[in-house]
């Protein structure tokens, strides 16, 4: 199944592996900005909410990002997300953006882990054709401060 909106096409990569070409990498990433919004609440105490980070990202990859989730959140902090987000900077010394998709889970309100996959067709400049996907583990510190570690493969279509 694909879907395709403003110029992007979401397709599933059906499990397939990732070519013999492809690279792994880690980077770390830290939440520099929070904004949470309710949108609703529920009688068994669960909340739907949109939170808008700005995250720095170091390592393979470099820069800033800005992400969008919707968040369905439990009263013990369990929960699940989803979103997308726009990262600009490098990826292993290559410049320019690019869009990534999102799924997560919430195992307590201080941990947060999911996946995330490259969007097709996004990459810009020296990142056209930009492909992949990875796992993040994020956790919030005493004083509420979140960081993430992921892991990612990625590999470049083919674009001329």
């Amino acid at each position: 199944m694909s879907f395709e909106w403003g110029g992007l096409t979401d397709t599933s990569d059906d499990g397939q592996p990732p070519p013999a070409d492809a690279t792994r990498h880690r980077s770390s990433i830290d939440v520099i900005d929070f904004q949470k919004f309710d949108i609703a609440s529920h009688n068994d105490g669960s909340v739907l909410v949109s939170t808008v980070l700005t995250e720095k990202f170091s390592g393979a990859i470099e820069g800033t990002g800005v992400a969008d989730h919707i968040r369905l959140l439990h009263s013990d902090g369990t929960g699940i997300s989803t979103g997308i987000e726009r990262i600009e900077g490098s990826v292993d010394g290559r410049r320019g953006s690019f869009i990534l998709t999102a799924y997560g889970r919430n195992l307590s309100a201080t941990k947060v882990t999911g996946t995330w996959t490259v969007q097709p067709g996004s990459g810009t400049a020296d990142l056209a054709g930009l492909r992949g996907r990875g796992s993040y583990t994020a956790t919030a510190d005493s004083s509420g401060r979140w960081r993430a570690e992921d892991e990612f493969v990625c590999w470049f279509d083919d674009v001329s």
